[in-house]
């Protein structure tokens, strides 16, 4: 977010932005440094589903050293029931509302575009071409370089530890650094966002939650695909499961554990985590269930064997 934003502003000409970041650019340990990159635009909110569209076209046309900083691999969500079908088509209708390119596809047409799919579970999938995932960390890496050639400034391994107030008004944040005076600040800390809230006695709507995410050893009907990432993205609501292919590996997001809320003072600093503030101990508890609801719609994960895991 931080990126992103010194990037519109001084595209539209505000040029004397400082972005402070906590940890090392350009990835410094927040939720962006190992997110899956995962993106569907279909949305309930109007505005989400718009916000995201414009995440996807501004991505896409980002450059790193001539890699695209977004993979338009599309994206799939399956339906096996009847109740899940009814709501892809309701979902459909929503994407169109705001022109997403999407359709309703069939369990054979699926299995064109993701053959490790079991065809026999399927009802129906939401297909959107334009989804896929983005590449965030060298996203920002581009955003940020180009708001610099603008005029902004980055400050690294700065942690803002309070922010000053005068008749009502910010005047400026204390930082590990020193201080900087300022008329507008910005939180864009993410799951920090209730810490820096707290810091001007504003109560932030935002809770950290951790959840499961583990990438399997090479799986042998992948051994074909070398790019990053080839297959659609896909998501299986009814099993709080999601999957995105990395080379010859697939990417399992499990949610349907119980909720794992963190609070924002109590996520690690960058010099104490052991990987990163925002990667906490892999639970095996809560990981129960997911291969077996994750195994019924790709069999070919019934004999894979989980590389890497991070909550």
């Amino acid at each position: 977010m931080g990126c992103s934003l010194a990037d519109e502003l001084t595209e539209r000409g505000f040029n004397d932005v400082l972005v402070i970041e906590k940890g090392k650019l350009w990835k410094p340990g927040g939720s962006t440094s190992h997110a899956p990159g995962v993106v569907f635009q279909t949305n309930g909110s109007r505005t989400m589903a718009q916000f995201a569209q414009q995440t996807v076209d501004k991505l896409y046309s980002l450059r790193y050293n001539d890699e695209p900083c977004f993979l338009k691999v599309g994206s799939m969500e399956i339906a096996t029931t009847p109740d899940r079908l009814a709501d892809l088509h309701r979902r459909a209708g929503l994407a169109m509302s705001v022109g997403i390119n999407v359709r309703v596809i069939t369990p054979d047409e699926a299995l064109k575009f993701h053959p490790l799919l079991a065809r026999e579970k399927l009802l129906g999938v939401l297909y959107v071409p334009d989804d896929g995932i983005a590449r965030a960390v060298i996203a920002d890496e581009v955003m940020a370089e180009r708001s610099m050639s603008r005029g902004a400034k980055f400050m690294s391994e700065c942690e803002v530890i309070a922010i000053d107030q005068q008749n009502g008004k910010v005047t400026g944040v204390q930082t590990t650094k020193g201080s900087f005076t300022a008329d507008i600040i910005v939180s864009c800390a993410g799951i920090w966002a209730p810490k820096i809230g707290a810091m001007v006695g504003m109560s932030k709507a935002l809770q950290p939650l951790a959840h499961q995410l583990c990438y399997t050893a090479p799986v042998p009907e992948l051994e074909s695909y070398k790019g990053e990432a080839e297959l659609p993205v896909l998501r299986h609501q009814g099993s709080d499961l999601y999957f995105r292919q990395r080379q010859q590996s697939l990417g399992v997001g499990w949610y349907g554990h119980r909720p794992l809320p963190i609070n924002a003072n109590d996520i690690l600093p960058n010099e104490l985590a052991e990987i990163m503030p925002s990667q906490m101990p892999f639970t095996p508890e809560e990981w129960k269930g997911a291969m077996e609801h994750a195994t019924e719609v790709i069999p070919s994960l019934k004999n894979a064997q989980m590389a890497e895991s991070i909550l």
